[in-house]
């Protein structure tokens, strides 16, 4: 064998043993043995803060022909199995021309969340139920910091989104207080100072306090905490919720947190909704004892409650729990 041919042949062997040593090496994650990625607490909040903004993806804006704010619009854009024959990915991940978001990429995080998603087939999966009828109820679902669902819109919804006000049927001012995409709209993610949401229930008196000096107020905490939640970008996050059914529950350390958050904005002061007052242990005391306080959390025969959304089943088990123990003032 000539010389040339002989380093052509010993040069191919070495390029065959690098290739076969850095294949042996390589590990590809098996999509099957990770965990399932929840649509509902992951992928959508992803869509929803960054692609259906007003004006954009929201089904009403510019780009209204396609709509990434429901599962069943963003998956029209997906080929479940396939990122790279999904077009929503595809933009997600371009370096130019069609490139969503086209002011700020998404993050590797999300981009890898949407892809794992989609590779595990796309589906309607929602977060596990990190409020279990034991123990504490967390699991790495649970956010610490003010979240929307559970810290946030019980208490807009409870203060602000009351007959005649921000609701949904009078919605005063175009204001309409009852999701998560009409309260974000008055708010400027990272910057409470110029969110309207935030500067009306942190002023101090005039025309523009809200709720009116007539209305039960908002207490410190409760600013504090829609503040903070503007702070970090004002996001639609899977909050989880700590809930406790072994320790004992008593009224002011479990239930009245709770009324306080959802349900007494509503039910007090000069109009209180359905007449019904819930201002202190007294109020809560009797409609424990006829039963509508129980029957109003489960929807028995009555109107849902709280208007924010329901309970969860382990909320509603401390309740529960609690009324079946005497509903004492303890």
């Amino acid at each position: 064998m000539k010389p040339d041919k002989i380093y052509l042949f010993l040069s191919l062997l070495i390029l065959l043993a690098v290739f076969s040593w850095v294949t042996s090496c390589t590990h590809v994650a098996n999509i099957a043995d990770m965990p399932e990625v929840c649509f509902t607490g992951d992928v959508l909040p992803i869509f929803v803060n960054n692609c259906a903004k007003a004006g954009c993806h929201d089904g009403g804006g510019r780009e209204s022909r396609v709509s990434l704010n429901n599962f069943t619009d963003i998956v029209s854009q997906i080929s479940p199995g396939n990122p790279n024959s999904s077009r929503v990915y595809q933009a997600i991940i371009a370096k130019w021309g069609n490139r969503m978001p086209p002011s700020q990429p998404l993050s590797l995080e999300n981009r890898t969340k949407i892809r794992v998603w989609i590779e595990q087939g796309a589906s309607l999966t929602t977060c596990p139920d990190v409020t279990g009828t034991t123990g504490t109820g967390t699991n790495n679902n649970y956010v610490s910091r003010a979240c929307f669902s559970r810290d946030i819109l019980p208490v807009v919804v409870s203060h602000c989104a009351t007959a005649g006000c921000h609701d949904a049927a009078s919605h005063a001012e175009g204001y309409n207080y009852t999701t998560y995409l009409n309260i974000k709209a008055s708010v400027s993610p990272g910057n409470p100072g110029n969110s309207r949401l935030f500067t009306v229930i942190n002023s101090a008196g005039g025309e523009s306090k809200m709720p009116p000096s007539s209305s039960p107020q908002l207490a410190v905490a409760q600013i504090d905490s829609i503040g903070k939640w503007i702070s970090y970008g004002a996001l639609n996050e899977n909050c989880g919720e700590v809930c406790d059914t072994i320790n004992p529950i008593t009224f002011t350390g479990t239930i009245w947190p709770i009324m306080e958050t959802s349900c007494t904005g509503c039910h007090n002061g000069p109009s209180p909704g359905g007449g019904i007052v819930l201002a202190n242990y007294a109020n809560v005391q009797a409609v424990a004892s006829n039963g509508s306080l129980m029957n109003s959390l489960r929807g028995n025969g009555v109107s849902l409650m709280p208007k924010g959304g329901s309970f969860s089943a382990c909320r509603i088990r401390q309740f529960d729990i609690w009324v079946k123990n005497g509903a004492l003032n303890n």
